[in-house]
C-alpha cells in the first residue's frame, strides 16, 4: 500500500501550473508533469465558493450542501462526527498520520498524541501542537497572520519572534532558509515594496519543520497546506495576465513591478518539490499529490485606492453599543470579521443593526452557526466617506 504526501496548494489553477513549466521547463513541477497524472475533479458545491468550504469538501468527502462549513472558526464539534475529516478516520483506524496547516484542523484532537505530528492551521485560537517542541512556530506563525491578515505587515512581533529563534535548531529550521529569511530583510530595506514576498516565507519555515517530521515519523499519510502562491495571485494576477483583460485600469509602472510576483512565488513552491523528490528517491513507497481545492482567474484589472476593514473589530462594536463581555473575536482573514456571543438575542440585535448600514447600495452582510457564531463581511472598496450610510446618517 502506497504512503501518501498531500501537498495542499491553495487555488492554484492549471493555467498558473501550465504558465509556470512553459516558462521554466527545468523546473522541478515541469520534469514531474511528465510522469505524473493531471485531474480535474468537480464537485456539487453550491454558492459562493471559497478555500474555508472548498477544502472541508476534500477533507471530508461531502459536499457544502452537506457539511456546510462557510467561515474559519465555527464549531466543527458535531460535524467531526458525522463528516470527519481524513485524518481523523486514518488515525482511528490505526494508520499513522502527519498534519501541517491544512484548514479547519483546529481545535486539535484530544488524541493529538495518536498523530505522528500535528501543526494545525494558521487560524487557530491558540498554539497548541504535537510534539509540543513545535509551538513556538505555531505561535510566531499566529501573530503574524494576526497582523497582516490582509495586506503584510512590514513588521515582525518581536516577542514570538525571540522565542522562535531560540527554538530554531529543534524545529528544523534549516540554515539556507535563514539565509533566504535575511535576504528578504535586505531587499526590503533596498526597495520597500518588496515586503509583498514576506508571504512566502512563513511557508517556507513551515516547510522545513515539516519535512524535518516527515523524514523522522515516515507517517503513511500526511499533509502540507500552503497559500503563498495564492495570496499572490489575488493581488498580482493582472500582472501576470494582462490579456485576460478587456478593461485594464492599471499602470505600466505597477505592471512591471508586480508581474514577476506569480513567478517568484511559484519558484519557492517549486523549492519545495527538490526536497520531496529528493524524500521519494529514498523512500519509492511514498506518491506524492498535488491539490488545489479550487482554481482562481482574473477579476478586474483596476486600482483599488481603498477597501473597508475594521482596524478595530472591538471598536467597531463597541460603537454599535455592545461591551466585550458580550461576545469573544475568533480567527478570520480580512475582510472577513468572526465573533462569538454569549446569549444569541445580543447577536441579533448586532444582526439588526448591520442591517442598517447601506455601504454605496450594498449592505454589511453576515452568517450566523452554532453557539453564538457570526461571520461579518466588509471588504467594500473605493468607497468614499459619503458612500457609507447608518440609519440614513
Amino acid at each position: 500500500m502506497a504512503k501518501i504526501i498531500l501537498i495542499e496548494l491553495n487555488e492554484v489553477p492549471f493555467k498558473v501550473v501550465d504558465y509556470f513549466t512553459r516558462k521554466y521547463p527545468n523546473s522541478n513541477l515541469s520534469k514531474i508533469l511528465e510522469y505524473s497524472d493531471q485531474i480535474e475533479t468537480k464537485t456539487d458545491d453550491q454558492g459562493h465558493l471559497h478555500p474555508w468550504s472548498t477544502w472541508p469538501t476534500l477533507h471530508r468527502g461531502v459536499d457544502n450542501t452537506t457539511h456546510n462549513i462557510k467561515d474559519i472558526g465555527e464549531d466543527l464539534g458535531d460535524l467531526n462526527k458525522k463528516y470527519p475529516p481524513v485524518w481523523q478516520l486514518l488515525v482511528e483506524n490505526g494508520i499513522s498520520v502527519g498534519v501541517c496547516g491544512s484548514l479547519h484542523s483546529y481545535p486539535v484532537p484530544e488524541n493529538i498524541t495518536q498523530y505522528d505530528f500535528y501543526v494545525p492551521d494558521p487560524f487557530a485560537w491558540g498554539s497548541e501542537t504535537h510534539p509540543k517542541q513545535l509551538e513556538p512556530f505555531q505561535a510566531f506563525n499566529l501573530a503574524m497572520v494576526n497582523g497582516s491578515a490582509r495586506n503584510v505587515n512590514s513588521g515582525i512581533n518581536k516577542k514570538a519572534a525571540l522565542k522562535l529563534g531560540v527554538s530554531l535548531p529543534a524545529l528544523g529550521v534549516r540554515a539556507k532558509t535563514l539565509g533566504a529569511v535575511s535576504k528578504q530583510l535586505f531587499d526590503e530595506r533596498i526597495a520597500p515594496w518588496k515586503v509583498v514576498r514576506r508571504r512566502s516565507y512563513q511557508s517556507i519555515m513551515a516547510f522545513d519543520i515539516f519535512l524535518k517530521q516527515l523524514k523522522k515519523n515516515k507517517p503513511k499519510f500526511c499533509t502540507f497546506f500552503s497559500n503563498h502562491v495564492a495570496a499572490t495571485m489575488h493581488r498580482y494576477w493582472a500582472a501576470t495576465f494582462p490579456e485576460d483583460y478587456d478593461e485594464f485600469h492599471l499602470s505600466d509602472e505597477w505592471k512591471a513591478r508586480y508581474g514577476g510576483e506569480i513567478d517568484y512565488a511559484m519558484g519557492k513552491f517549486d523549492d519545495f518539490l527538490t526536497d520531496l523528490i529528493s524524500f521519494q528517491e529514498v523512500n519509492p513507497d511514498y506518491k506524492l499529490i498535488i491539490a488545489s481545492s479550487m482554481g482562481q482567474k482574473s477579476t478586474k484589472a483596476m486600482e483599488q485606492k481603498s477597501e473597508l476593514l475594521a482596524k478595530d473589530l472591538n471598536v467597531f462594536l463597541e460603537a454599535l453599543g455592545f461591551v466585550k463581555d458580550d461576545y469573544a473575536i475568533l480567527p478570520a482573514m480580512h475582510p472577513q470579521y468572526n465573533a462569538s456571543f454569549k446569549d444569541d438575542s445580543k447577536r441579533t440585535q448586532l444582526i439588526e443593526k448591520l442591517n442598517k448600514f447601506d455601504m454605496k447600495g450594498e449592505p454589511i452582510e453576515s452568517r450566523i452557526k452554532e453557539n453564538g457564531f457570526i461571520s461579518i463581511d466588509f471588504g467594500h472598496v473605493n468607497l468614499e466617506d459619503d458612500d457609507i450610510l447608518f440609519e440614513g446618517q
